[in-house]
């Protein structure tokens, strides 16, 4: 093996007009300025044998379709095989919508084709300028525990992922800090449906954290994991950039805090990196017929209504809120299924692409969709030292459940078109392609 190199880059990619704002279930909001922008940042590894590229962009969801025209121009540049190249989603709910004809809410209109092709542009110049920018490195992997940032958005008492891992890169000429990258399964969704401004969310305040103490040229990508059932619901006072700021300066603390911990001793200039890649497909869901859908409704709806009359507290009202949500698009979703009108939606989001990164015995899992944080846990329980990214290199509508929330039928279950049995799909091809990697 040669001498680790690596380059680092970031590109602003607000967009430069109103935009409607993604990511709340049937409420129409069009951008009213910026708060803060958004950008991606793209990292590139290569140790004379094997190039790797990860891109990690502040948008709500990143299509196969943007992921393959990236590619393919990059690869086209740089020469990195497509396959090599990962763009995942933050997923923050405060920028515009990305992927067209895919979602049933009669709200979200279509993206915006000319903002698609500024993003485009943008994602491919940021891997381009991480690609001129590679130099001799030194290279780190470490975690931190970020207990009290968020939590299981159902119950506090429920799963979680706190574990953050985090890729350390260093000059290896000046001996300084210049790129970080991390995985967090958590919702960046502070800021609801009352803010209409663009902004990461706590997510570009742990940016804003990691500049202010490890210097203003230091580059975070920032991946989110496993968070279908994640958010900061139970552990915020408000939904405000002021609640947004305090834990993404808490996020940011934490990760200083580990990556201030390492020793020269941790730091490598020689690294193995391998790349595994599977597409699967997952099977279509059956929904109940329509007169149950709508009796679902009436339902939640009404409970709603009486806790809101009650007085309970806020959180368990926006849960049941967010059921409502659910209920709502399940109704949606059972009369398009008997109407046959999901058949282009599956054709259009699948197969499901799965990519597995390895940098020494650190894996890295990139797979679409919004999983709950169950999949990552058993992820690491069979392969320790594994961390997952997920809604990377493609969309899958809405969220990957357990068979427990299957059966509970909350928000989450009505909103996705997949069932709990193709999370366990995900995870066999996934645990195949660690086996993989396993016996090299």
């Amino acid at each position: 093996m040669k001498l680790l190199t690596a380059g680092a880059a970031i590109i602003d990619i607000t967009p430069q007009k109103a935009l409607f704002l993604h990511g709340y279930p049937h409420v129409e909001r069009i951008s009213e300025g910026v708060h803060d922008p958004l950008y991606a940042s793209a990292l590139i590894l290569d140790n004379g044998e094997v190039q790797v590229g990860f891109c990690a962009v502040e948008v709500l969801y990143i299509s196969a379709e943007i992921a393959d025209r990236v590619r393919e121009k990059v690869s086209k540049a740089t020469g990195i095989k497509k396959d090599h190249l990962m763009i995942s989603a933050s997923h923050t709910h405060s920028g515009p919508v990305t992927v067209s004809d895919v979602f049933y809410d009669p709200v979200v209109p279509p993206a915006d084709p000319q903002y698609i092709d500024y993003l485009v542009e943008k994602l491919v110049m940021v891997y381009i300028a991480a690609f001129q920018d590679k130099r001799e490195c030194k290279i780190a992997v470490t975690t931190a525990n970020a207990s009290g940032v968020g939590g299981n958005r159902r119950s506090k008492t429920d799963a979680v992922d706190a574990e953050v891992p985090i890729i350390v890169l260093k000059d290896k000429l000046s001996n300084e800090i210049y790129a970080l990258s991390t995985v967090y399964c958590m919702h960046p969704t502070v800021l609801h449906e009352d803010s209409k401004l663009y902004s990461a969310d706590f997510p570009g305040y742990t940016r804003e954290y990691i500049k202010e103490n490890l210097g203003n040229d230091v580059i975070l990508l920032y991946h989110t994991g496993p968070a279908g059932n994640q958010s900061p619901r139970h552990f915020i006072t408000s939904n405000s950039f002021e609640e947004a700021r305090r834990l993404g300066f808490m996020l940011g603390e934490k990760i200083y805090s580990s990556v201030s911990q390492l020793n020269e001793n941790d730091f490598k200039d020689r690294v193995r990196l391998s790349v595994k890649q599977s597409r699967v497909m997952l099977p279509e869901k059956a929904f109940m017929n329509i007169d149950e859908a709508e009796k679902k409704v009436v339902y939640v709806k009404s409970k709603l209504e009486r806790m809101r009359r009650e007085k309970a507290p806020s959180s368990e009202i926006r849960t049941v809120e967010c059921d409502w949500f659910g209920a709502e698009e399940n109704k949606q979703l059972a009369r398009m299924a008997a109407e046959g009108k999901l058949k282009d939606i599956y054709a259009r989001v699948l197969p499901a692409e799965i990519s597995v990164v390895a940098i020494d015995d650190t894996r890295f899992v990139f797979m679409p969709g919004e999983l709950f944080v169950e999949y990552s846990l058993k992820i690491k329980e069979k392969f320790p030292n594994t961390f997952t990214a997920a809604l990377s290199n493609g969309v899958l509508v809405g969220y990957i459940v357990t068979e427990e929330a299957e059966k509970e039928g909350g928000y989450e279950a009505s909103n996705s078109i997949f069932p709990a049995k193709a999370g366990e799909i995900l995870l066999k091809e996934t645990f195949a392609l660690l086996e993989t990697l396993k016996k090299r």
